[in-house]
């Protein structure tokens, strides 16, 4: 039996989606979504009212909450019809309502008969199909997608367990088949996505003995020990450790079943794994390129399912390497349906340095839907993780713009299947030789290629109008598809000027250039830039010259009006008139970027048009945007962080405003890379203060989206500077900034170093607030290491810093920092005499963060003295404020808390769910704190039917 999500009218598993006509309905309200899961997820049984009101709101319903279900359900009722009639019907019975589907199926409904249907099957071989089509039904790992409501992370919780329960049977079965060579791959992806679930360990070892590779099943074992241990304080547990000892032994009863295998050819993707789509857009109107097209068809199809092919695509610059290999990538996607994964390595980007190989794995292995504590620090370790999660997948790999093969190297997939296209100015002589690659060089385009080019362009009639000046533009933009596009895009805004002319106008243009070849550019190229160059507006034009030097790959219209010393409603028809010239391009709306050689060469334009200071000033102005931006955005989603007397804003910088914590995490998604490569460009140019500034800036927003290599890094680079330009304060920031960072990735030596270097530093410069937030983060670092006599020092010394500088937040996050820790060594009295003392404070500052800590901390010293009431009433205060502020990191360290209490009290109901609450959100953040969870909850016995 063959299921698929497309089949079901109604889903659950992945994105919450109702299909009617062909087509997924939309609600008007939110809450109408959340109330249709609700339903879905109980089909066929009555739902009270109490029982609805419970899990739409929590306990704090509004007052018209009876009308407002009443209103969703009646507008349910309208929408749950498609063409044919009523999909399903919700009736109004004495206490609550009853969903019934009519027409259509329920994708949870589906996957439960075929998991019993698998249940229930004689033989392995009739489990296998039904459990793959189980599996099928779920469109990503996270059931209910789109729903908010409360009951949703329980529900999710018990959900996503049973889909794990499903993996394990799956791989059972496949074992009991004989399979154990061909679902290795998958094993080991699954294994890296959820490395604390033991029996997926178990059955990786076991299919790796069976295959003959009894070393690398030990391999498996030992890795996973230490997995255990170091990040999780587990020991590998009775199965594992038993396994181990019947593998060394050779036990006969190891080995596999006399049974068929069953072909796994066009398997899907391994279980678990995410499928990103990272391609840029299709180049639209691409022409040309048949034979190199061909050719990478060719090599992709001789490597099929047996090996990963490599094509080098190598030419000059602007030959159109990348348009060829997004086109072919964009065409054949549907031949690699585990993903595409697509990095700009900047090999040749004037204005930024190239990308470390550690930064693009990180990239991938976030996109590929690993944690960012999971990533391991050591490039090697890195590789290894990812050549694991790859294994087993057809993907296809686009690494643009590399510079070398040891860029590139560390990024090769190791497994078969897939197909790796590198674009680079280089040869790469050492991946054709040493790796295999096949080099793909690109030549300029044919006279009849260019000729298509511009009658995409322009039109066939304008074209054939004039065929021989036609031929004359191309011959002189070097038949170069960049130059070309760039010249068709200002004829294009000249429909009445002959082509004739502006072939003569482009000969005029080169003839005033001396013959050059810089940075790639030749001077036919130039020629052409220039020829559009001169026909901008001043605006554009001084724009178009600023932009090379922004140091990122792209920016916004506030970023380019800094450039350009004007307001971002004046940027506005300088960014249209090079965005329709195609100087530049907007690739999503609001962003904008520039081709390398257009980059290079309007730096030099700069070079040779602004005076050194007017260049200077105009990378201060843009430095001073991101700087100032970043800060105000770090205040918005934190306002009680550590303040810093900010460079002041240079004249005419343009500096965004944020209403509200969401738009502030927005913008610095969005500016992630660029405000990174801010950073470095700060450090390149001696700009000291503005490095490390803008580097502690981005702290709040590293830290709290698990960048903390990109942390480290910029921590790194402020301080190098910091250093060359003997600039103590700046040392010391950053010196704390990479204590703290190298904490949060559990390097507690590395930790140690810097922070006790900032502490000697901020003492030189008497500054005892430094200080004292060194003392506090001294502290987190002892009690990662579990000492936490010593963090509890760390944290009173901070306290009494805090004190004689009189600095009220700091105090009080000092004081629930001293009252946690009184807690946690077993002195109640006085942890809840501190953890109050801070819970005031925090409640006259306003600072809810500080608050909700507070109350965390003073719940959990009321429950480990036994008054779990009062912990109750702590805990769901801090909740209330957690879920204020969206922070839910935080919100599952507080349920987990609340669900102690309530096992402490006796309430094991009550304590599975804040458990399971905080399980699913642990699990959506891929956090490994999500094992000691499904330990407790385990503990409990049973799962409870959604």
């Amino acid at each position: 039996m063959i299921a698929d999500s497309d089949g079901c009218a109604f889903r659950v598993l992945g994105p919450v989606e109702v299909v009617g006509s062909g087509q997924p309905l939309r609600f008007a309200r939110r809450q109408q979504l959340d109330l249709i899961a609700l339903l879905l997820l109980n089909t066929g049984r009555l739902v009270t009212m109490d029982a609805i009101i419970e899990a739409m709101w929590g306990g704090a319903p509004p007052r018209t909450a009876n009308a407002q279900v009443q209103n969703m359900v009646s507008t349910l009722r309208a929408v749950l019809r498609d063409q044919d009639g009523p999909m399903a019907t919700v009736d109004r019975q004495a206490d609550g309502y009853l969903l019934r589907i009519v027409t259509g199926r329920l994708d949870l409904t589906v996957f439960t008969d075929l998991v019993g249907q698998a249940r229930s099957a004689a033989e392995p071989a009739a489990a296998v199909g039904p459990l793959r089509a189980a599996l099928g039904l779920w469109r990503g790992t996270l059931p209910l997608a789109g729903v908010r409501a409360p009951y949703a992370a329980a529900a999710r919780a018990h959900l996503g367990e049973r889909r794990d329960r499903t993996v394990e049977q799956l791989f059972d079965a496949e074992l009991g088949c004989g399979n154990h060579a061909t679902i290795v791959p998958e094993l080991t992806a699954a294994v890296a996505a959820n490395p604390v679930r033991q029996r997926l360990v178990a059955q990786l070892m076991l299919a790796l003995h069976r295959s003959g590779r009894v070393t690398d099943a030990l391999d498996v074992y030992r890795n996973a020990r230490q997995t255990l241990s170091d990040g999780y304080g587990l020991d590998a547990g009775a199965e594992l450790r038993d396994l181990e000892r019947r593998i060394l032994t050779a036990d006969p009863t190891l080995d596999p079943p006399a049974a068929r295998a069953i072909e796994l050819a066009g398997a899907p993707a391994p279980i678990g794994a995410v499928v990103p789509a990272q391609l840029p857009l299709d180049v639209r109107g691409f022409v040309g390129r048949d034979a190199e097209l061909a050719t990478l068809d060719a090599l992709a199809a001789q490597a099929g399912p047996a090996a990963t092919a490599v094509a080098v695509l190598m030419g000059t610059a602007g030959v159109g390497k990348t348009a060829l290999a997004v086109h072919w990538a964009h065409r054949s996607a549907a031949a690699y349906p585990d993903g595409q994964l697509y990095v700009n390595l900047r090999g040749f980007h004037p204005g930024a340095r190239p990308m470390g190989p550690g930064e693009a794995l990180r990239g991938f292995l976030e996109a590929l839907g690993v944690a960012p504590e999971r990533i391991p620090a050591a490039l090697d370790a890195q590789a290894a993780l990812y050549r694991s999660v790859l294994a087993g997948r057809r993907m296809s790999l686009l690494l643009d713009n590399a510079l070398d093969a040891e860029q590139v190297r560390p990024l090769l997939p190791g497994g078969r299947g897939g197909m790796v296209l590198i674009t680079s100015r280089d040869q790469l002589l050492d991946l054709v030789a040493l790796e295999g690659a096949h080099p793909v060089t690109l030549d300029v385009l044919s006279e009849d290629g260019a000729r298509e080019l511009l009658v995409g362009r322009l039109g066939h009639q304008r074209v054939a109008a004039e065929a021989p000046a036609a031929r004359l533009i191309a011959a002189r933009c070097a038949r170069l598809p960049l130059a070309l596009v760039t010249v068709a895009a200002r004829a294009a805004v000249q429909p009445g000027v002959p082509l004739g002319a502006l072939a003569a106008e482009l000969a005029a243009a080169r003839e005033g250039l001396r013959p050059s070849r810089v940075d790639g550019i030749t001077t036919d190229v130039q020629a052409a830039f220039s020829w559009s160059y001169r026909r901008l507006t001043p605006p554009a034009a001084t724009l178009f010259r600023l932009l090379g030097l922004h140091p990122g790959q792209d920016l916004g219209a506030a970023a380019a009006a800094s450039l350009a010393a004007v307001s971002p409603d004046e940027i506005h028809p300088a960014l249209t008139e090079l965005t329709r010239t195609h100087l530049i391009i907007e690739p999503v709306p609001g962003r904008y970027a520039a081709h390398d050689l257009l980059r290079t060469y309007a730096a030099q334009l700069a070079r040779h048009s602004d005076t050194g200071p007017a260049r200077q000033a105009a990378l201060r102005r843009v430095l001073a945007h991101y700087l100032h931006s970043a800060y105000a955005a770090a205040m918005v989603i934190y306002p009680h962080r550590y303040r810093l007397s900010l460079m002041p804003v240079e004249p005419g910088t343009a500096v965004a405003e944020f209403t509200d914590a969401a738009r502030a995490s927005d913008w610095f998604a969005q500016e992630h890379a660029a405000l990174l490569a801010a950073v470095n460009a700060a450090a390149d140019a001696d700009l000291g203060t503005y490095t490390w500034q803008l580097a502690s800036a981005l702290s709040t927003y590293l830290d709290r989206g698990g960048h903390w290599h990109d942390w480290v890094a910029t921590q790194a680079t402020a301080l190098a500077v910091a250093e060359r330009t003997t600039d103590r304060t700046g040392q010391a920031h950053a010196h704390g900034g990479l204590g703290l960072a190298y904490n949060r990735l559990r390097r507690y030596p590395q930790a140690h170093t810097h922070l006790r270097r900032a502490d000697d530093l901020f003492g030189q410069l008497e500054d005892l607030v430094g200080q004292a937030y060194t003392n506090l983060r001294m502290s987190l670092v002892h009690e990662g290491q579990g000492d936490h006599g010593a963090a509890l020092r760390a944290a009173r010394q901070a306290l009494e810093r805090f004190g004689r500088a009189d600095h009220s937040i700091g105090r009080g996050q000092a004081l629930n920092s001293v009252g946690w820790l009184y807690a946690r060594l077993g002195r109640y009295g006085e942890a809840v005499e501190h953890c109050e003392q801070a819970v005031r404070v925090h409640r006259e500052l306003g600072d809810r963060e500080g608050l909700a800590n507070a109350l965390d901390s003073l719940g959990f010293a009321h429950h480990r003295r036994g008054d779990n009431e009062r912990a109750l009433i702590c805990f769901e205060e801090a909740l209330v404020v957690l879920r204020r502020l969206a922070d839910p990191y935080y919100e599952t360290i507080t349920l987990a808390h609340l669900g102690d209490a309530h096992h402490a009290a006796g309430d094991r109901a009550a304590a599975a769910r804040a458990w399971r609450q905080a399980l699913a959100m642990l699990e959506e953040l891929g956090h490994p704190d999500a094992h000691d969870l499904r330990e407790r909850i385990s503990g409990l016995g049973g799962q409870p039917s959604v």
